[in-house]
């Protein structure tokens, strides 16, 4: 695989679109609205909700084949299939030896061992050091099962306690090996003297889904160890620093290729999930309610900025509009004297339904960028990686309907 040459074709992408994933519907309304084709609104404001559901899990349907809409959501199609890594059989171990673990960790555990096992028979190397490692499933299943020593990493001593107890209880096949449970708030407050007793040369560092700039740590204390290898899956990337995480190769920043901000790093953590069609009612309904909210303060307030109002239960969204609204103005320490009836009123009025409905079509627009930001993310990842003599691999391993963070870097000195 190009990463340069795929990296560059992304580039142009985002370069035409930057308006649309540089920022969200709120942030500049109404004056966002003119960054989406009008023709391209016109063509989805003509779709039924099943038809808008299937382009929000991009698909591209009969009636869009034809449109600009329907060649952009090919060129990210193609842009963003990585290969996908070969099907292993399940790894056979008794029932009780996956208790306690969760379908999703199960699945990621299905797919990751047989390809640790693969490179350790290919470059050797002497133990895993599973960062985030929590109850240390997977240290158990490498060490337990296949005789690969685990280290399994994690700042949270309650899971690690669990996982020690658990430990206790699992018989060990023949040849198997140790795991050792290590405290660290890894990425924060370690000493190099520290890192360089658990991170080797001869080891295997694995992220499996750490979070926002910790996937850099490991990757700059991968190379600083000379570990002889990196597995590594990110997520959470708007909790990276757009001004100190990104890029990280050599390769974008003298290219010059567009930098991300937090929404753009928002919408590639979030826009990749498998999601039902109820999934996708309620993420419209909870859209309208958060556009509304913002109207309602345009109107009332002057307020021409996007405020954050924080979570709230979904069941709420399913409720009259007033209710939702009154719970955010408390959260945002506004007085008011308004009714419950005004707030209902204006979120039904005829107009403000209108603009919701724009507002809500430009969103399923902006959607469609999401997988193409992490791809592109990855992408530098995987560059700085080369940038510093590893082997480097892209590629899909989990079903993204069970993990939709999917996309790992595999790393290996040549």
């Amino acid at each position: 695989m190009n990463f340069k040459s795929q990296a560059l074709d992304l580039a142009t992408i985002l370069n035409k679109t930057t308006d649309m994933w540089n920022f969200e519907i709120m942030n500049s309304y109404p004056e966002s609205i003119p960054y989406y084709p009008q023709e391209w609104l016109v063509i989805l404001d003509s779709l039924t909700d099943q038809e808008l559901y299937e382009i929000d899990c991009k698909i591209i349907i009969d009636k869009i084949k034809d449109s600009p809409l329907a060649h952009l959501m090919q060129q990210i199609k193609i842009l963003t299939q990585l290969p996908t890594i070969s099907d292993s059989p399940e790894i056979p171990l008794e029932d009780w030896a996956f208790n306690g673990v969760k379908k999703k960790k199960y699945h990621e555990i299905q797919k990751i061992v047989p390809v640790i096992k693969k490179i350790r028979d290919e470059i050797h190397f002497n133990s895993v050091v599973d960062v985030g490692g929590g109850v240390g499933h997977l240290s158990r299943i490498l060490s337990h099962y296949h005789g690969i020593p685990s280290i399994s990493l994690d700042r949270d001593p309650h899971f690690q306690k669990i996982g020690m107890e658990r430990l206790k209880k699992y018989r060990k096949l023949e040849n198997s090996a140790e795991v050792e449970f290590i405290n660290l708030n890894f990425g924060k407050d370690e000493s190099p003297d520290i890192l360089k007793n658990i991170f080797k040369p001869s080891s295997l560092n694995l992220g499996l889904h750490t979070c926002g700039a910790l996937a850099n740590a490991l990757i700059n204390t991968s190379i600083k160890s000379k570990s002889k290898a990196l597995l590594s899956f990110g997520c959470c990337y708007h909790s990276l620093n757009p001004d100190i995480d990104f890029p990280m190769s050599e390769f974008y920043k003298t290219e010059n290729l567009p930098r991300l901000n937090l929404y753009s790093l928002t919408l590639a953590t979030r826009a990749h999930s498998a999601m039902t069609l109820d999934n996708y009612r309620t993420k419209e309904r909870v859209k309208y309610y958060r556009y509304a909210l913002h109207l309602f303060l345009m109107k009332h307030y002057n307020s021409n900025h996007f405020l954050e109002v924080g979570e709230c239960p979904v069941k709420i969204y399913w409720q009259p509009f007033a209710d939702y609204i009154r719970s955010r103005l408390v959260e945002l320490k506004i007085e008011h004297t308004f009714s419950d009836e005004d707030f209902n009123q204006f979120y039904q009025n005829d107009e403000i339904q209108k603009q919701l409905r724009v507002m809500f079509l430009c969103n399923i627009i902006r959607w469609q960028l999401g997988r193409a930001l992490e791809v592109y993310l990855l992408l530098d990842r995987a560059l700085f990686l080369a940038e510093q003599g590893f082997e480097v691999y892209l590629e899909q391993y989990f079903d993204e309907g069970i993990s939709p963070r999917n996309i790992g870097i595999l790393a290996t000195k040549k």
